[in-house]
């Protein structure tokens, strides 16, 4: 019985609130959302009253609100309202269509119903004023050489082709204003360091993944073959350095004890001592061992660094600057052991076996050190994807 209490007021608490949400929309003055939510209601509920008063009261009140706006846009005579028009008288039509599924409605022995509005000329009307407004607008916003109006242009085409998908030469012009508001961004290195580099380093460096870092209006490219390119990003490498090779050595001489037999316990008169069974008494002997370990430790490192450097391709002028660095290390380790080897710690012994190896050529460092900068010029490629429009 008591959940059967529960069952009923989480019902009555769920029909109490539907109810009453399209009233508390009235009472904000959100008509047209008072308006669906009572037709929701009388859909599941044909005699609801009280979402049959909301929709009697609420209904006209949304349908003026439109009708007001329509006036005064038409009123104001400004070229570019066609479009809020047509949107309008379409919330008059829908909304019409939406109220028309639960009429007639009664309501206290009254009949309740509303005049059928035909909005469709004036649907027509404002929606070929509006296809016509954003194309003629688009077309004198194409003949700018201003980028930012050329990408309004695109979108205002992409209006008419929303309201009309086969208006005049629609397409093409989303294509051409495509292409010309596109902003194109060259991407390429130069070596400023006193180092001469093979032939393909360079080009290595910026061979990344460069459609990536596009956007909708940024297009990245390491091909110069444009001829329409809008920003530079430059990889202006200046420094090379290679560090002396260095051999360091380092002597340490471990000890350990172990077990070297045993001996006997005495007692006062020297004589061994014996345990319960008679058996002599034995304790371990220990010795210490030692091994001279002589551990060499082989280095090298190679550093690179430059700077990203954006720019602005009409003028040449250097917009942005990002430092970038990379650095290869060369690191060798073997040892040499004399004595007894067991007295060596796990970390010295690990190194006996290995042998000296031949330092790396200054180029190879180089070369390291070029792959670890291309990840860094990476990152800073993708960092700042956002700073070019």
């Amino acid at each position: 019985m008591h959940k059967l209490l529960i069952v009923f007021i989480c019902i009555s608490a769920i029909y109490l609130t539907s109810c009453s949400s399209s009233k508390k929309y009235f009472e904000k003055g959100m008509y047209d959302s008072a308006v669906q939510k009572a037709v929701k209601k009388i859909r599941k509920k044909q005699d609801h009253a009280k979402s049959i008063e909301i929709l009697e009261k609420a209904y006209p009140l949304a349908n003026e609100k439109n009708i007001d706006r329509i006036n005064f846009l038409k009123k104001e005579g400004k070229p570019d309202v066609w479009d809020e028009v047509y949107k309008n008288y379409s919330l008059l039509k829908d909304r019409q269509n939406l109220v028309k599924t639960v009429l007639p409605l009664n309501l206290n022995g009254r009949t309740i119903t509303f005049q059928t509005v035909d909005y469709d000329n004036e649907i027509i009307a404002a929606k070929k004023n509006a296809a016509e407004y954003f194309y003629v607008h688009a077309q004198k916003l194409l003949e700018t050489n201003d980028k930012i109006k050329i990408r309004e242009a695109y979108y205002e085409f992409k209006k008419v082709k929303n309201l009309y998908p086969d208006y005049k030469d629609v397409d093409p012009m989303i294509d051409k204003a495509k292409q010309l508001g596109l902003s194109w961004v060259f991407v390429y290195t130069e070596n400023n360091t006193i180092i001469k580099l093979p032939p393909d380093f360079m080009d290595n460096l910026i061979n990344v993944d460069l459609p990536k870092y596009n956007s909708e209006w940024v297009q990245y490219t390491n091909q110069n073959i444009y001829s329409n390119i809008d920003y530079k990003i430059k990889m202006n490498l200046t420094i090379i350095d290679i560090s002396p090779e260095k051999i360091k050595e380092d002597v340490t001489l471990d000890k350990k004890e172990i077990e070297d037999g045993w001996d006997y316990y005495l007692d006062s008169k020297g004589n061994v001592m014996k345990d319960s069974l008679g058996n002599d008494i034995k304790k371990p002997k220990y010795k210490t061992i030692t091994c001279k370990v002589t551990k060499s430790m082989m280095t090298k490192a190679a550093h690179i660094e430059g700077k990203l450097e954006y720019i602005q391709a009409s003028t040449g002028q250097v917009i942005k600057t990002v430092p970038v660095a990379a650095d290869n290390f060369f690191n060798h380790i073997w040892a040499v052991a004399i004595g007894d080897i067991d007295a060596l710690s796990p970390e010295n012994k690990k190194y006996l076996g290995i042998k000296p190896i031949p330092f790396p050529p200054d180029i190879n460092m180089i070369l390291d050190a070029g792959n670890n900068l291309k990840g860094v010029i990476n990152k800073a490629l993708n960092d700042n994807k956002y700073f070019l429009k």
